[in-house]
């Protein structure tokens, strides 16, 4: 057994007070007067020996009150495996204010519960201790401690959040706020389900005997969620089918029977049809709808689900062009009369020409597709400009000149990382395979008929498929060369064909079949860096195009309130970091000044929809010795829990009923216990 409060253990002294006492009171004598004799012998006599037991049973049960009304002060305990902490402690308690806790427990649900918790935590400790309280927010008013009072206040202000935290993140937190702390005084608690997917503290950690794991139960785990929603073309076009692909994930272990989806785009409301999902299952579903309108546009895909529904809504924004603009780089003063009849038969793709010796490069952003067509000069700017060009996420399509087309690319591709062509031979070479895994080509051909015409060349560049970016062959020739190769530069991509466009070496041109997939599909691949949708909490920069910098200060976002966000620069690229201002899902505006710029649309973290959490036992087993593990259940509160998880078992209220008792034998032998008497006529000892 061990004190707290050991100094109060000089209260002892207070002892010799009642023992004074009752030595002066077995010395006191009453003394009788008797005017008549004869009545002598009705005189009661008291005997000595019942007198001295019953005020020794006195003695005894006051100095047994003062004994341990004193060691109540002391606070005995009797430790755990841990040292005895002296002094004022510092306490830090997080209370998991994630959605999975709107989860009900028996009576109440998981957020309240855990704010009871809480409460009993801190009223289980002294009032000269200090407390941190922490939520997922991790505002800054949670990173200081607060007396007693303060933090139970603190408790009440906790409402559910978006924010995500892991565990470890969550303790680094704690112990940061309480690092000027001995270890041995200081605790660290964690109220919370305990969801396996934010659940990352391991037995390889180190141990800590201070760290109580609070473990919170749900009673009802049913939850259906939209995980995410995406185009299944990346560019949209005014008056095409915008085909929308929707994830959806069953996290119950029952059947979802007939689960409605609902799209809103715009300010119009339809049913987009009804799934039903196994336990467990995640299915991706197709909504298709007309896009009747350009510009900026916003699109909601819904459910409806119980208790769970932070959930059921997933926003997208997305850009809605009236046109793909293309721009072809050509020497001469004419350019390739196939490749412009192409352009003419695609009512959605627009070409822009510029000669080699003319180039406006600041209009390069206006454009999905850049088309190299056998140009004799590559300059050290041009490359500069299509290096700064795919950084913003455009695409650029090569076709090399005859013979001398490999000099003449040799500074683009030490600037860009690409492999160069090089060995420029004649002969007769066709093309025996697609690549019908990569986008370009995905989707295209049902199947491959016998009779598609594949191109042909009559003069080719070799491709190397070996270096440090050997790139993804789209077409291959039948000796197994690449015909059309791709590389990754950045969020772009770089198209670059062995042959030249000139229907002299290359037939590409006249094959409609396979020149108007690969010209599309490498146009509409521009503007990756556009994204649908961001996660509230995780993405903070939101990319910006065609900016200048006398107007980098001028944006400002609109939604359920205004704020002027950060301005960051990255290489080429600019970007908007919105500082944990945007708290809400739904849309902002961008805006630069008095206009529209772009839409960002942002939900909920889809981490809290997956709601299987570890049990108490699960969880024991994976925390090992690092920490304590405490049940709540699901049922009321107990405050013995953390009395005894705090620093032992405590013995003070024993030490309390001890002393009542005490007082009450006193005062029952004081009032029952009678001093025997002589009987009337019975001789006197």
């Amino acid at each position: 057994m061990q004190f707290i409060n050991p100094v109060f253990l000089w209260g002892l002294l207070f002892l010799a007070i009642p023992i004074i006492i009752h030595l002066f009171r077995f010395r006191r004598f009453k003394k009788v007067y008797f005017s008549n004799t004869p009545f002598l012998q009705e005189i009661k006599e008291t005997s000595q020996q019942s007198r001295k037991i019953k005020h020794l049973l006195v003695l005894l049960m006051r100095l047994l009150a003062v004994a341990f009304l004193v060691l109540a002060f002391a606070q005995p305990i009797i430790p755990t495996d841990e040292k005895v902490v002296t002094g004022n402690r510092a306490v830090s308690v997080f209370v998991d204010n994630s959605f999975s806790m709107s989860s009900m427990g028996r009576n109440i649900n998981l957020l309240d519960y855990a704010r009871i918790t809480a409460r009993d935590i801190i009223e289980s400790y002294g009032e000269s201790d200090e407390f941190q309280i922490l939520t997922g927010d991790f505002e800054n008013r949670y990173q200081r401690l607060y007396n007693r009072d303060q933090a139970l206040n603190l408790l009440d202000e906790i409402e559910p959040s978006p924010a995500v935290r892991t565990l470890s993140e969550v303790l680094q937190r704690q112990k940061h706020a309480l690092r000027n702390y001995p270890s041995e005084r200081k605790n660290f608690y964690q109220i919370s389900d305990f969801q396996k997917n934010i659940t990352d503290l391991e037995r390889t950690a180190d141990t800590m005997e201070n760290l109580y794991l609070v473990h919170l139960e749900s009673v009802e785990s049913r939850n259906i969620s939209v995980d995410s929603v995406w185009f299944s073309q990346p560019v949209q076009i005014i008056n095409q089918t915008g085909e929308l692909l929707v994830k959806l994930t069953n996290h119950d272990q029952n059947n979802a029977e007939e689960v409605n989806v609902e799209l809103r785009f715009g300010d119009q409301r339809r049913p987009a049809g009804r799934a039903s999902l196994e336990p467990g299952e995640t299915m991706i579903d197709t909504v298709s709808f007309t896009i009747n309108r350009t510009g900026w546009q916003k699109a909601t895909v819904s459910i409806s689900d119980y208790p769970i529904q932070f959930d059921d809504d997933y926003h997208i924004a997305f850009h809605v062009r009236d046109n793909i603009r293309v721009l072809t780089l050509h020497r001469g003063d004419q350019s390739n009369r196939f490749l412009s009849a192409l352009f003419r038969g695609v009512p959605y793709l627009t070409e822009d020409l510029m000669r080699e010796t003319n180039i406006n490069y600041g209009a390069f952003s206006d454009y999905s597709l850049i088309i190299l067509n056998e140009l004799t000069n590559i300059s050290s700017g041009l490359a500069s400009e299509l290096d700064g060009y795919l950084a913003a996420g455009g695409n650029v399509l090569i076709f090399p000149g005859a013979e001398t087309g490999g000099e003449v690319l040799q500074p683009l591709s030490q600037r860009l990382g690409m492999i160069n062509p090089d060995s420029w031979e004649e002969g007769e070479f066709r093309v025996a395979e697609l690549n019908l895994e990569d986008p370009i080509f995905a989707g295209v051909f049902e199947e491959i008929r016998e009779d598609l015409s594949l191109p042909k060349a009559t003069g080719r560049y070799h491709l190397s498929r070996s270096g440090a970016n050997p790139g993804l062959s789209l077409m291959d020739y039948r000796d197994g060369r690449p015909y059309v190769a791709k590389y990754r530069h950045g969020p772009g991509s770089i198209f670059i064909s062995s042959a030249p466009l000139s229907e002299e070496w290359n037939d590409l041109v006249s094959n409609g079949e396979i020149f108007v997939p690969l010209l599309y599909r490498s146009a509409i691949a521009a503007g990756q860096l556009d994204k649908p949708a961001y996660v509230l909490g995780q993405d903070q920069l939101i990319p910006v195009h065609n900016v200048s910098a006398d107007r980098q200060s001028e944006f400002r976002i609109t939604g359920e309130r205004e704020f002027v966000p950060g301005v960051e620069r990255t290489g080429r690229n600019l970007y908007l970091n919105v500082y944990d201002q945007v708290r809400e899902p739904g849309f902002y505006e961008i805006r630069q000044g008095d206009e529209l710029h772009k839409l960002a649309a942002f939900n909920f973290d889809r981490r809290e929809s997956e709601i299987a959490a570890w049990s108490e036992e699960e969880l024991k087993d994976i925390v090992g010795d690092q920490a304590e593990v405490i049940s709540r259940g699901t049922g009321a509160a107990d405050d013995t829990l953390f009395s005894s998880a705090k620093i032992g078992n405590e013995l003070w209220q024993w030490c309390i009923a001890i002393v009542l008792i005490a007082l009450l034998l006193e005062q029952l032998i004081l009032r029952f216990w009678k001093v025997g008497e002589r009987k009337k006529g019975q001789p006197a000892v």
